[in-house]
């Protein structure tokens, strides 16, 4: 291996990428991987790899997830940052539970909404919401939709192992055409597509990315995407 790559399988079926059961009840489960030259100590994506996804997200759909790197709003209406748009939602019960395995002390969850690629990179490196520990989520709606509507309970369930199925049932009808979720160590990405299209454009584009930054490509079946 003398350059980065990135890789792709479609429908794996393992269990040890900690991405709840395989295959999704309903949607189609897409594995994303990265390789370097050089091994790395840290756990979870480099920051070229990260470049291309978030250019390759936002280049789809509108990408909206939860952060810890801009101040909270008083609202939990959406409200202007710049070119992005932030809410606050609040979660109680379980949720909170949940979010302070992340974060320490449960509190409510400042949501990021963005078509830049500049900033949907920060979801990868977020210490609020550290993807190296699985402690993010990413909701993935048509580009030129407002902001998709969810609650703080809805939003932390996509933590649980029945990720997927609640994905498909409740956020599908909202307009949310994808979910990307860390696997195991951060070192692999999930992406569950609710459609078929939105998959087809989506291993499209990151195809395009990839090879727009020199990185090697390759769509692999599940055992070759494990040895790399």
């Amino acid at each position: 291996m003398n350059q980065t790559a990135i890789f792709a399988c479609r429908d794996p079926l393992g269990s040890h990428w900690q991405l709840g059961p395989l295959p999704p009840s309903e949607g189609r489960l897409t594995l994303i991987g990265w390789s370097q030259p050089a091994e790395r100590r840290d756990a979870g994506v480099p920051e070229e790899v990260a470049g291309v996804l978030a250019r390759a997200l936002t280049s789809i759909a509108r990408v909206t997830f939860p952060c810890s790197f801009v101040k909270p709003v008083a609202t939990d209406g959406w409200s202007p940052m710049g070119d992005d748009l932030i809410r606050m939602l609040s979660v109680k019960g379980l949720g909170r539970r949940i979010l302070s395995n992340f974060r320490g002390t449960p509190t409510d969850i400042t949501l990021m909404s963005t078509r830049r690629p500049e900033t949907a990179a920060g979801l990868f490196d977020d210490a609020g919401f550290p993807w190296w520990q699985q402690g993010q989520v990413v909701l993935l709606s048509k580009a030129d939709a407002p902001p998709p509507g969810i609650d703080g309970e809805t939003l932390l369930a996509l933590f649980e192992d029945d990720w997927t199925k609640r994905a498909a049932s409740q956020l599908a009808p909202g307009g949310i055409e994808g979910i990307l979720r860390p696997g195991v160590d951060g070192d692999v990405a999930g992406l569950l597509s609710l459609t078929d299209a939105f998959e087809q454009v989506s291993l499209e584009v990151l195809q395009r990315e990839t090879r727009h930054d020199g990185f090697d490509w390759a769509l692999l079946p599940e055992k070759a995407f494990a040895l790399r």
